[in-house]
């Protein structure tokens, strides 16, 4: 039997104590810099509607997952903990933000994989710096916005800036940016200096015309990626609780592949996964969809035993 509440009944750890055995340490942030001053995150609830989601799932990790072709989860091959969430507070975003970059920091000091859910798009800002002295990196980043805003009501930390806050840190080598599409907060000069710096950015548009082989073509040989997945990357019709719900997004079987072709070509090295917002979900699909795509990264990761040191 596995362990209540925790994320496909995995064993609990403290996730500033990581065992040494761990391959992957899932964690859960509700907060990191409000989009407005003080206010819980809409994506607050989120980690543990995906622990939920999959809760029945979780007393057979036996059953075959055609997803992955294989079982949904081999405890003998992956090991995987569950930290719980991280005790944020949206009063506090500078706190919030040296939780979870120590959070993550010490999950890579152990050399295990970390797998977080948020929470809204500004916790992967302190989820990437944590990557400093464990680079380079890739980032793939599915989304339906940009996100290379400079600042937003005075900062330079909410969920409008998580591209453009990581395309300054020097461990960060490639930004591939994949499901843009429909209006958001950017404008043009966001989209001159994106590409001014090299971010590749494939529309949802681009992968309806060519399919998915153009996003892997451009992900290193051998190469890290941190791969993140803001839910409104996803056609509303595939997971239609999000706080911006954009038409034309990408399938689940689309992000399936994308995360199958990251683990081919490179090497998966965090996750994250962020906005989804419960009280809009329809019946649990949107959860259930989070939920199935973490399964699938976890599928993507290779067992430490395995790694080539």
């Amino acid at each position: 039997m596995g362990h209540a509440g925790s994320f496909l009944g995995a064993a609990r750890c403290d996730v500033l104590l990581p065992p040494s055995d761990a391959d992957v340490i899932v964690f859960g942030a509700a907060d990191a810099t409000p989009h407005v001053a003080s206010k819980p995150s809409h994506a607050a609830g989120a980690p543990d509607a995906i622990r939920e989601a999959l809760r029945q799932a979780a007393t057979d990790l036996t059953r075959w997952d055609f997803d992955q072709d294989g079982p949904l989860l081999d405890p003998g091959t992956t090991r995987v903990f569950d930290a719980g969430n991280l005790p944020t507070d949206p009063t506090t975003p500078e706190g919030n933000r040296a939780m979870i970059q120590a959070a993550t920091s010490a999950v890579l000091k152990a050399g295990a994989v970390p797998f977080m859910f948020g929470g809204d798009d500004s916790v992967p800002i302190p989820f990437i710096h944590a990557f400093e002295h464990h680079g380079p990196v890739t980032i793939v980043q599915i989304d339906a916005h940009l996100d290379w805003r400079d600042e937003r009501d005075g900062s330079r930390h909410t969920l409008s800036s998580t591209m453009r806050r990581a395309s300054e840190m020097p461990w960060v080598e490639n930004i591939i940016q994949v499901g843009m599409r429909g209006i958001g907060g950017s404008r043009q000069n966001d989209l001159d200096d994106a590409r001014r710096w090299g971010a590749t950015i494939i529309t949802s548009a681009m992968v309806r015309r060519n399919g998915i082989q153009q996003v892997i073509d451009r992900i290193p040989h051998s190469g890290q990626c941190l791969v993140t997945i803001d839910c409104d990357g996803l056609d509303p019709s595939v997971l239609p609780a999000v706080i911006v719900p954009q038409p034309g997004g990408l399938t689940y079987l689309e992000v399936v592949d994308i995360l199958v072709g990251v683990a081919a070509k490179g090497r998966l090295v965090g996750f994250d996964l962020v906005e989804l917002v419960p009280e809009r979900d329809v019946h649990g699909l949107s959860a259930l969809v989070a939920a199935r795509l973490a399964c699938v990264a976890l599928g993507c990761v290779t067992p430490r035993h395995s790694r080539i040191k």
